[in-house]
């Protein structure tokens, strides 16, 4: 072997090493995935809508609130990160070949896609906010389902040509959960927030035949799922009706005949009501997973259970099954996708990292870690270099009590040194969590109702809680003992209550809504009273002589706008003013005090509202807009300098937190 041989060998064989090796290093690297331009780093991959295996059982796609992950089920490596919707993926459906897929977003597009190069080949755009996509069998016809001002309806799309085809929407008709195409491709079955499923013939458009579900409850039902079995010849359908007998509770799935439309039988089921189901490959078998977490197996034949999937999570949104009817993968609300052996019953693979919204986000002294809480009482802590979670912790105690809802996500603090998070509970009561441990240290008996807001004073030595009883209390952290209660908070000039709060640097001033009081005597000090609307941010200078305010997510503010305020006096001094719709939903300073971030927040508008996801930066000096960082998905909720001001954090809706490279030559 001569000398030129031997070294293409070597060549060779170290190539095929590197590719060996490729995906579990390539895995970590995720985090930068298609990211927006100004980001570093996405910690999070967003929240799980659905899911489907491709045809060869090799691919999973799991349609998220930032895009289509793809994960390969033989590595068990995500593979890539279908991005370009400017809302949620709230839908994906794959061709009966594995080429082609589909995803359909909240913001009204429908885009295709090559599964092989994961290229975008075609954007189509609806006239509804899409909450389904599903493809015929033969890949022609494209069924996508939403909602919008005007009413519900489903459009029918041509793949080929990308032109509508035709729209379903009858008069009246509701909200469209769930859609399913016949095996022959020829009927459409859609179930909906009635109590109601519908066959349409695909080729005219005609309502063929509605099954009704006959709800327990004098109001119609969400019928959240349905399905054809493999030989087109019966449909399941599962509602969410509450059934009784006697004192005892139990759920419901329907199995109808297609031909003659009537019902064959009925399933019961013992658990929670089911949220998904799915067919296997052969028909004999059917999956259902409950919102409470229990997956099922059934026997068509016999109308039994067979097996049941022991899901160490919370309540399963989505269910998809293999081809080889060998795996069924499970996606729960904790942000987990667990594959599992059907014939065994045995957990094969869990999929991490998916998150569900950030309600808020901290900094830790030093530097490198970030806090956040997310609404579904998860705390996270971020390695802010690799992009990996350091340590997770579920904020519940044995009792049941846990971290607020996403409804308050102001009900949650971390103090200074990031030691300690304060979390207000579903009751009246304040837990204190020791974040490096996730234990409960303190529970402080609080409010006469719902805690709203909470916030650590700078020297971490109090606490404010703001309730819904209206009033302001402040807490001793050491001791958990009440010092003061600051009154009864009158509401802003047109109506509205603001939840937000913030201490000075000093601890010497506590802001709520549009009202300025002083710590020490616990008496007020200023009202704000040049706001339109309410308040729903509010941030201190670093130096504690200007606060920065941000109004509510109302129709009448129509722009983006920031005001800035003299501490001392209450009086206005300036106002930022972005000229694009939206609201603020989260401000915050530069440690220089020179810079201020702010994110924006979704709008009321008639039916559909106006979401607004970026995240600005502005030059406090001169009021000018520096800089527009678009990328998120959903609100964004949260927005933290770092200490050395070069990063941003940004936490949205959309599960996600997103750092933002700071150019010191714009700031």
């Amino acid at each position: 072997m001569n000398r030129k041989t031997t070294l293409f060998c070597r060549a060779t064989l170290l190539m095929l090493s590197l590719l060996f090796f490729l995906p579990s290093s390539f895995a970590q690297d995720y985090t930068r995935w298609t990211l927006p331009a100004g980001a570093n780093m996405r910690l999070g991959k967003g929240a799980i809508n659905e899911m489907q295996y491709a045809p060869d059982g090799k691919l999973l796609a799991v349609a998220s609130s930032i895009g289509v992950w793809l994960y390969d089920t033989e590595t068990y490596q995500e593979r890539t990160l279908l991005t370009g919707h400017t809302g949620s993926a709230d839908s994906v459906c794959l061709s009966t070949d594995g080429h082609i897929l589909a995803s359909g977003s909240w913001d009204g597009t429908i885009k295709l896609w090559d599964v092989a190069t994961g290229t975008l080949q075609r954007t189509l755009t609806s006239g509804y906010f899409l909450t389904g996509v599903r493809l015929s069998p033969d890949g022609r016809t494209l069924a996508s389902a939403g909602s919008s001002e005007m009413g519900t309806g489903i459009e029918l799309w041509d793949v080929t040509t990308g032109t509508m085809r035709q729209e379903l929407s009858p008069e009246g008709y509701p909200e469209v959960l769930s859609m399913d195409f016949s095996p022959d491709g020829q009927t459409l079955a859609s179930s909906s927030s009635s109590d109601t499923v519908r066959l349409w013939d695909v080729n005219t458009g005609t309502l063929l035949r509605t099954f009704n579900d006959e709800p327990a409850w004098q109001y119609s039902a969400h019928i959240n799922s349905m399905r054809f079995s493999p030989d087109g010849q019966t449909l399941v359908s599962a509602s969410q009706a509450e059934r009784r007998r006697g004192n005892h509770k139990f759920y419901t799935m329907g199995l109808w005949d297609v031909a003659s439309g009537e019902p064959l039988k009925r399933l019961t089921v013992q658990a929670d009501a089911v949220s998904t189901l799915c067919w296997s490959a052969d028909g004999q078998t059917l999956a259902s997973a409950s919102q409470d977490g229990t997956i099922q197996l059934w026997d068509i034949a016999t109308s039994e259970p067979l097996k049941v999937l022991t899901v160490q999570a919370d309540a399963v949104s989505t269910l998809c099954w293999s081809a080889d009817g060998q795996t069924l993968a499970s996606a729960s609300q904790d942000g987990t996708i667990q594959l599992w052996d059907v014939v065994t019953g045995v957990l094969r693979h869990t999929f991490t990292g998916h998150t569900s919204s950030v309600s808020s986000l901290y900094w830790r002294g030093d530097g490198q870690t970030l806090v956040a809480s997310y609404d579904d009482s998860r705390v996270r802590l971020w390695d802010a270099v690799t992009g990996m979670p350091r340590h997770t912790f579920v904020g519940r105690t044995e009792d049941g009590r846990s971290l607020s809802s996403s409804e308050d996500r102001r009900a949650v603090s971390l103090s200074a040194d990031g030691q300690l998070l304060a979390s207000g509970n579903d009751d009246t009561t304040i837990l204190l969590w020791d974040v490096a441990t996730g234990a409960l240290r303190q529970t402080f008996p609080s409010h006469t109702k719902r805690v709203s807001s909470l916030c650590f004073s700078a020297d971490g030595r109090l606490l404010a809680s703001r309730s819904w009883d209206t009033t302001i209390r402040l807490w001793d952290v050491a001791t958990g003992t009440s010092l003061k209660t600051l009154g009864t908070p009158i509401k802003t000039l047109t109506g509205y209550a603001s939840d937000s709060m913030d201490f000075s640097p000093n601890s010497q001033t506590l802001v709520s809504g549009t009202q300025l009081w002083d710590v020490a005597t616990g008496t007020l000090r200023h009202t704000l009273t040049s706001h339109d609307g309410g308040i729903s941010s509010l941030s201190f200078s670093p130096n504690g002589q200007t606060l920065a305010s941000g109004p509510w997510n109302d129709s009448r503010v129509v722009n983006h706008t920031i005001r800035l305020w003299d501490v001392n006096t209450g009086e206005l001094q300036k106002t930022f003013i972005a000229e694009d719709f939206g609201s603020v939903a989260s401000l915050c300073w530069s440690p220089d005090g020179q810079t201020l971030a702010s994110g924006g927040g979704y709008v009321s508008e008639g039916c559909a509202g106006v979401l607004d996801s970026k995240v600005r930066v502005w030059d406090v000096a001169t009021g000018e807009l520096q800089r527009t960082f678009t990328g998120h998905t959903g609100e964004v909720l949260s927005v933290r300098f770092s200490a050395d001001g070069q990063t941003l954090a940004s936490g949205s809706a959309d599960g996600t937190v997103l750092l933002w490279e700071m150019d010191p030559q714009k700031r």
